[in-house]
């Protein structure tokens, strides 16, 4: 992250000197088409990061009420059967029943049927994306985030957010301990998180990886200008922002300006790989909600036509040096939450266009469990930092570095299976890396009777005076 020294620099000397950066690549500067005039201070409430209330903004389905009728159709009919018929990355579709209701829930997932085993390796495409604030001159760069830039995450490591993220657990290969009946696996975060959720099913050779990265063959920038309402300061001060206060963007222009990118005048990027949108400190208000969403998953009509998908994701990166929300938010975080649930949901709850599928509750008729799509991430993120975060030290070209991995919910979460994955006495295991964050036995007392997010969490209501959760 870097902050303009003194507020000075023009905004036509600073463009001219941009297409020159990053070993030569061009500079595609991107601006939103939206127009709008300055938001005013006071009128965005903040929430804090990824709160409840801005599920709207964190998955997203922009398929057509044709195609979620087609993905609909093709999850009918035997268990784990892979996709056919779109144009997509590789996935299947199943069913599970949820606890003593014995209601049906059909899901897709991404990768090939945990049944008969072997290899899916996923092309991925990163594109990381500089942000450049304009004052309410319209000239004056006020804030600059690059997520290549040499000096983001001092002092921790020497390097910038992309090499961080190429070289972590989304596609290094690194051990995990498992626990309580998940047996100990070793691989990227989302395949060992996706192999704990087919616990039982999946065959030992089943894997469902990301391929090594491709990168665009320019940089791209989006230009956001305070008149227009591009950004603002969360708090209302500046801009400049004041100390304690930081700038937040509008998400209606950044998903403009992602749309862009991701187009056929840009990156026109294929429907069987998975874009990575990755950006430098960059958090999201919506104008007509709150603040602030720091990443989401999406499905929307692919580039081949009316018959294809893309799935893709936006994930901002927070050096730990800079982290407002700290320790939430910090480094790969948002993007293991993000790409988890792009693994289990890849086409954001189809069926919740049509109609709601109602999850049995965990406890019996005091409370009801609405969720509609299996947001792994969600279920957790709202907890204790503690819970929340996976800390993960691994060996890279700067040197060791820990990470901030997010724990998850597993498939059996969502199935509400008592013993989860396994056999045996005990509590069920329904978390992944740390195997203990949601399993019967942990204590919520001091959190009311929701711990969690949303109807995602924990219900607390047995009346004991131990405080336990279900």
């Amino acid at each position: 992250m870097r902050k303009i020294a003194g507020f000075c620099c023009v905004f036509a000397l600073t463009f001219g000197a941009l297409a020159s950066f990053a070993a030569n690549q061009p500079k595609v500067l991107l601006h939103s088409t939206t127009k709008g005039s300055p938001i005013k201070a006071g009128s965005i409430k903040y929430f804090g990061p990824d709160h409840f209330n801005l599920n709207k903004l964190k998955a997203q389905n922009h398929l057509s009420k044709a195609m979620n009728q087609k993905i609909l159709a093709m999850q009918k009919g035997a268990t784990y059967r892979n996709c056919s018929g779109i144009i997509t990355i590789p996935c299947f579709s199943s069913w599970l029943i949820t606890g003593y209701r014995n209601s049906v829930y059909t899901y897709t997932m991404v990768g090939h049927s945990p049944t008969a085993g072997g290899t899916t390796t996923i092309p991925t495409h990163i594109i990381p994306l500089e942000t450049l604030l304009v004052g309410p001159d319209n000239t004056t760069i006020l804030y600059d985030f690059n997520p290549q830039a040499a000096n983001n995450n001092q002092p921790f490591s020497p390097l910038n957010d992309v090499q961080l993220l190429t070289q972590g657990p989304i596609f290094a290969n690194d051990p995990y301990p498992g626990g309580g009946g998940l047996a100990a696996d070793n691989g990227q975060f989302n395949d060992t998180g996706f192999r704990a959720s087919f616990t039982g099913i999946k065959k030992a050779n089943w894997h469902t990886l990301l391929g090594a990265p491709t990168f665009p063959s320019v940089n791209y920038a989006q230009v956001l200008f305070f008149n227009n309402g591009d950004w603002m300061c969360v708090f209302g001060s500046g801009p400049p922002c004041a100390a304690g206060d930081f700038p937040v963007v509008n998400i209606n222009s950044i998903s403009n300006i992602f749309a862009q990118i991701l187009g056929p005048a840009n990156e026109n990027v294929s429907s069987t790989e998975i874009p990575i949108i990755e950006t430098d400190f960059v958090t999201a208000f919506d104008p007509s909600g709150g603040c602030c969403a720091l990443g989401f998953h999406s499905s929307n009509q692919g580039n081949e036509g009316s018959n294809s998908i893309s799935v893709w994701t936006w994930g901002t990166f927070i050096p730990k040096a800079n982290n407002p929300f700290g320790p939430f938010g910090n480094d790969v975080m948002v993007l293991t939450h993000e790409t988890s649930e792009l693994y289990h949901d890849p086409f954001v709850g189809e069926g919740g266009l049509i109609g709601v599928v109602l999850v049995s509750p965990w406890v019996d008729g005091s409370a009801s469990f609405g969720q509609a799509n299996l947001e792994t991430g969600d279920a957790i993120e709202a907890m204790n930092a503690s819970d929340v975060i996976f800390p993960l030290t691994q060996n890279t070209t700067g040197g060791s570095y820990t990470y901030s991995e997010q724990n998850v919910a597993i498939l059996p979460w969502f199935t509400r299976n008592p013993k989860g994955p396994q056999t045996g006495p005990g509590p069920g295991v329904y978390s992944w890396p740390n195997t203990n964050v949601l399993n019967n036995g942990h204590p919520c007392a001091s959190q009311g009777f929701v711990y969690g997010e949303g109807p995602a969490g924990f219900f607390f209501d047995d009346g004991s005076s131990t405080g336990q959760c279900h």
